[in-house]
C-alpha cells in the first residue's frame, strides 16, 4: 500500500500533515472521516480533513477533560458525554468503579463504528455495562435532563474558533438554551467540561467564550494543556459550576492508573500564562 500524505491546512501559510497508510474513509450525513495508520503515531483520525487525534497522544486531551472534570466531585456516580464518538472520553470514565452511568450522546454513528473498528482500545468504555451509547442530537437529548448527571462533558468541536470568526451562536453546543439544559440536568455540586480551543490562534474567541460562561455560571475556570497533534500544540478548555467551587482535591484514580494526568497535573493546568490571562479580562 502506498502511503499518503494528508494536510491539516490552518492559515494560508500555516498547517501540519500527517503521512500513513489510509485505512478507513466514510463520509456520512454529518461529516468525512479518514482513519490514517502512521509508522510513527498508530492510527491517526482526521475529521473534515483536520486532524483529530492520535492512537499515541490522545490520553493527554481526553485525560484532562475526564480526570480533571471528576477530581472536583466527590462522589462522581453519573456522567453524560456530549460528542466523543471515537469513545477515548468514556473509556477514561469506565476506569472508575464508582461511576454507576455513563451516557454517551454522539450526533454522527459513522465515528463510533470506524473508531470501534480501527481503534478498539480507545473504544473498550462503550463496550462496559454501565455504558449507553445514544446516536442522535445530543442538545435535543440533554433538554430532556433534569438533575440527572454529576457531570456533563462537551467532547466536540472547540467552539473557540467559531467565536473568533463571529459565528458563536450558530452551533447548539453554545446557545443560552444550552447553557440553560446544562443547568438543569446537573445534579447538586455537579460540573460541566467543554473544550474552548486554541489560545494561540482563536485569542478573541477565547475572551468571548472566557466572558460569556464566566457570566453564565457562578464559578468558572480555563484550563490549559498540552495537545502535540493539535495546530498550535497547546489547547484550552473550562470546567464549570453554579455550586462547586472547582478545586481539583479528590484523587479518584492512582497515578499509575494513567497515562498523563496526576493531581499536580490538574492544579498546574488551571495555572495560565500571561498571555492567556489577558485575553480573560
Amino acid at each position: 500500500m502506498t502511503k499518503q500524505r494528508y494536510d491539516d491546512q490552518h492559515t494560508a501559510s500555516y498547517g501540519s500533515w500527517v503521512e500513513g497508510d489510509l485505512i478507513a474513509h466514510e463520509t456520512s450525513e454529518w461529516q468525512d472521516i479518514k482513519l490514517i495508520r502512521t509508522e510513527a503515531h498508530g492510527v491517526v483520525m482526521l475529521i473534515d480533513d483536520v486532524l483529530m487525534l492520535s492512537e499515541d497522544t490522545h490520553h493527554v486531551y481526553h485525560e484532562h477533560m475526564v480526570h480533571l472534570t471528576l477530581s472536583c466531585i466527590e462522589n462522581p456516580k453519573s456522567v453524560l458525554v456530549i460528542g466523543g464518538g471515537d469513545g477515548g472520553t468514556v473509556t477514561e470514565l469506565a476506569k472508575y468503579p464508582g461511576i454507576e452511568r455513563i451516557v454517551l450522546a454522539e450526533l454522527d454513528e459513522a465515528v463510533v463504528r470506524v473508531s470501534e473498528q480501527y481503534l478498539p482500545e480507545l473504544t473498550a468504555g462503550l463496550k462496559d455495562p454501565r455504558t449507553e451509547v445514544r446516536i442522535g442530537d445530543g442538545a435535543a437529548y440533554l433538554a430532556e435532563q433534569t438533575g440527572a448527571f454529576d457531570a456533563i462533558i462537551i467532547d466536540s468541536t472547540d467552539v473557540c474558533e467559531e467565536a473568533h470568526a463571529g459565528a458563536q451562536t450558530a452551533n447548539p453546543l453554545v446557545t443560552d438554551e444550552f447553557y440553560d439544559n446544562i443547568r438543569k440536568a446537573m445534579k447538586p455540586g455537579g460540573v460541566t467540561c467543554q473544550m474552548l480551543g486554541s489560545p494561540t490562534f482563536y485569542t478573541n474567541g477565547m475572551s468571548l467564550m472566557y466572558h460569556r460562561l464566566a457570566d453564565l455560571f457562578t464559578h468558572f475556570k480555563p484550563f490549559l494543556m498540552p495537545c502535540p497533534f493539535y495546530i498550535s500544540g497547546d489547547w484550552c478548555g473550562g470546567i464549570f459550576s453554579d455550586d462547586n467551587s472547582l478545586e481539583p482535591k479528590y484523587e479518584h484514580l492512582p497515578a499509575d492508573k494513567l497515562v498523563y494526568f496526576n493531581m499536580d497535573i490538574a492544579k498546574g493546568a488551571l495555572a495560565l500564562p500571561n498571555n492567556v490571562r489577558r485575553m480573560m479580562k
